[in-house]
């Protein structure tokens, strides 16, 4: 059993989204830009009807953003969304599995982007519409099927030989499929269906010789997808590049205006960049694309709690995941997208979740904890630690003390008591002298001491969420301490101002992390070697020594 008391891990083990993977979408951008490409396949549909497709009916999609962002997930989504498929075929490449890399190569993959399921449908379809042709006794679509008189003598009707046609127990006429389909079909269409027919749809791309021919393959094909299956074709191109042999193939099928076809590129926006550079013709055509899906935001905070979370509600069968236990995988993952630049970006994060889930559920654990998170980072990055830590603080720990500490009140309280541990902890190692008590209440200061000279040093925690209230308490402060030669004013207040007797200290998140896992090992009588020696750095970061 895996956390949240699911039947598996929810989220994807591969570095590129699979199509099982992509059933599952989360993030409000990532959704928009969903609505868009329905909406794009909807207004072409509802533009050709049932009306033969022309030119004006193609449209051109661009989705743009950077790697790790989920662009290729959204373009498998989209695959699937039933709205798409009910609507049109769909052909996936990705251009950076081609190589080498030119035109017929690219085409061969348009042609093994369609599915099988497409494939064998179109076949039917046609075979279907071939015996229909036959049994409105049309003699050349009966010798298409070889049906004789024998087949009469035995019992054999013109669908069982369509049949054994549809299992390539028979080779069809094809000087029959010729005369039955010329008046109907232009040559390359019927060059094509015979392909079809005959179950070797793909080898077309051994068929063509120039770009000319590609593209009225590609025309001719998207005609015979609208006549048998009613449906538009959609080309959906990934990792579009400023390769010549690409530029130069996209830039003739732009100008073509295939019939009833949307056409979808995917780069990032160097890519994008490199192609202005290079092809300023094609940049032009990219910029006046029908629809531009921009899914800038995508790698935002809350876009990736949305997407991590989805993955999580998609597979509750059973309905187990309360709105406490998101909100507890939330704050985890706030965590690490505040900590971690590097795990900004959706793939990254899904990693860590994949492993942190396989993690927490061979500690039989009911949700993903800390320690989980803690130890994927520690193993699948090794090496990585907060940034800026002095006192090498593990991830669980930094979670939790980020969490605990989510009041400013409570934050200031543990930063007060932290620092009087730190000066106490100073004393016991011989770099200060002895703390002793402030002088009086209310007066700001939060621990005295004297240092190895005998100099008098007073220090006070300012942290407030209003600095201008940290400025007055500051101000305060000054105005209270003239019992002692030196006052260390430690504050999130990020001021410099001070005088000749004070001295103000900015101290980071980081830097209080630090302190409030100081104070929690001095506590538990934690404190080692290597420990000692980050606490004495940690107090002379902040002048105390």
């Amino acid at each position: 059993m895996y956390p949240y008391k699911l039947d598996r891990n929810p989220y994807p083990s591969s570095p590129t989204p699979t199509l099982s993977d992509a059933l599952i979408l989360g993030g409000k951008r990532h959704k928009e830009a969903k609505a868009a490409m329905v909406s794009c396949i909807s207004d072409l549909c509802s533009k050709i009807g049932v009306r033969t497709a022309i030119d004006k009916d193609f449209r051109l999609v661009t989705m743009i953003q950077d790697v790790g962002s989920g662009k290729t997930h959204l373009a498998l989504h989209t695959k699937g969304v039933k709205e798409v498929s009910d609507s049109a075929i769909v052909s996936y490449i990705d251009l950076s599995q081609i190589s080498p890399r030119s035109m017929h190569s690219i085409y061969g993959a348009m042609l093994g982007g369609f599915t099988d399921e497409y494939v064998a449908t179109l076949r039917k379809t046609v075979i279907d519409y071939l015996l229909q042709r036959a049994e409105r006794n049309a003699p050349s679509a009966k010798r298409i099927f070889n049906y004789s008189f024998i087949d009469f003598i035995k019992g054999k009707s013109l669908a069982d030989k369509a049949a054994e046609l549809l299992r390539c127990e028979i080779v069809p006429n094809y000087a029959a499929i010729d005369d039955t389909l010329s008046k109907e079909f232009s040559s390359i269409e019927i060059t094509i269906l015979k392909l079809v027919i005959e179950g070797n749809f793909k080898a077309d791309a051994q068929n063509v010789a120039s770009l000319e021919d590609i593209i009225a393959s590609l025309t001719a094909l998207s005609r015979l997808n609208l006549k048998f299956l009613h449906k538009i074709t959609l080309i959906q191109i990934d990792e579009f590049d400023s390769d010549k042999e690409s530029v130069e193939l996209i830039k003739a099928i732009i100008n073509a205006h295939l019939p009833a076809t949307v056409l979808m590129l995917i780069f990032t926006p160097a890519s994008y960049d490199e192609i202005r550079r290079t092809s300023i013709s094609v940049f032009d055509r990219l910029e006046k694309a029908n629809y531009k899906i921009d899914i800038a935001g995508s790698n935002t905070l809350e876009e990736i709690i949305d997407i991590v979370l989805e993955y999580v509600r998609h597979h509750d069968v059973s309905k187990s995941l309360t709105e406490e236990d998101e909100r507890d995988l939330a704050a985890k993952i706030r965590v690490i997208y505040d900590e971690f630049p590097d795990f900004r970006n959706v793939r990254s994060m899904l990693n860590i979740m994949y492993h942190a889930t396989e993690n927490a559920a061979k500690r039989s654990l009911g949700h993903i904890d800390e320690q989980s998170i803690d130890e994927t980072i520690k193993n699948v990055y090794p090496g990585l630690r907060i940034r800026g830590s002095l006192m090498y603080v593990p991830i669980s720990d930094f979670i939790k003390i980020r969490r605990n500490c989510n009041d400013i009140q409570t934050l200031e309280s543990c930063i007060r008591n932290a620092v009087k541990d730190l000066v106490n902890y100073a004393h016991q190692v011989g770099v200060v002298a002895r703390p002793h008590a402030a002088n009086g209440e209310g007066n700001g200061i939060d621990v005295t001491y004297s240092d190895l000279y005998g100099t008098k040093v007073a220090v006070a925690v300012v942290i407030n969420k209003d600095h201008t209230k940290s400025f007055e308490q500051i101000s305060n402060t000054l105005k209270s301490t003239s019992l002692v030669d030196r006052l260390i004013i430690l504050t999130n207040a990020n001021t410099t101002s001070g005088t000749k007797r004070s001295l103000l200290v900015n101290i980071d998140r980081c830097k209080m992390i630090d302190l409030i896992y100081f104070s929690n090992k001095y506590n538990n009588n934690q404190i080692h070697q290597d420990d000692s020696q980050r606490a004495i750095l940690l107090a002379k970061s902040m002048s105390l020594c």
